[in-house]
C-alpha cells in the first residue's frame, strides 16, 4: 500500500503505531520481562544442585584433622601460586623495554600492579588458610583430650 492511497490522517496515525512498535524502549522492557523470567528458573536449577551437596561441620576430632589437611594444602598450593606470579612478573619486566622518561614502561607498571595485587590476595588466602588449619588441629587436640 502506498501512501497516496491512504488518507493523511490514517497514515499518519499507522506510521505512529508502527514506530511506537519499533521504539527501543519498547524493546528492552521486553527483554527485561524475558530475562524476568529466564534468570529465575536458572537461578533456581543451579540453586537446587547446590543443595545436593551438604556442607558437613567438623565434629570428631578426625573430621577436624582432615580440615586442618585441607587447609594446609590449600595453604601450599597458594604458596606455589604466589611464587609462579612473581616468577611471572620478574620475566615480563625483562623484555619489556623502559621508557627514559618515566623510567617504566605503563604497560610493565600496569603488569606489576595487577600482580602485586594478586600476590597480596593470595598471601592474604595463604595466611588464612594456616591459621584455619592451626585452629582445626588445636580442636582436634581438644578433643582427643591432649
Amino acid at each position: 500500500m502506498l501512501r497516496s492511497d491512504l488518507p493523511p490522517r490514517i497514515y499518519e496515525s499507522l506510521r505512529h503505531c508502527a514506530a511506537w512498535r519499533m521504539r527501543p524502549s519498547r524493546l528492552k522492557l521486553t527483554r527485561s520481562r524475558w530475562l524476568a523470567i529466564i534468570v529465575p528458573v536458572f537461578a533456581r536449577g543451579t540453586m537446587q544442585d547446590q543443595s545436593s551437596h551438604e556442607i558437613k561441620v567438623p565434629e570428631t576430632a578426625r573430621d577436624h584433622h582432615e580440615m586442618a589437611e585441607h587447609y594446609q594444602k590449600q595453604a601450599g598450593e597458594l604458596h606455589a601460586e604466589i611464587e609462579t606470579h612473581k616468577g611471572m612478573l620478574t620475566e615480563f619486566n625483562k623484555g619489556v623495554a623502559t621508557n627514559p622518561k618515566t623510567g617504566e614502561n605503563p604497560y610493565s607498571k600496569k603488569m606489576r600492579l595487577h600482580c602485586e595485587k594478586y600476590i597480596k590476595a593470595a598471601q592474604n588466602l595463604e595466611q588464612e588458610a594456616v591459621e584455619s588449619a592451626r585452629l582445626h588441629d588445636l580442636r582436634a587436640k581438644e578433643l582427643e583430650g591432649k
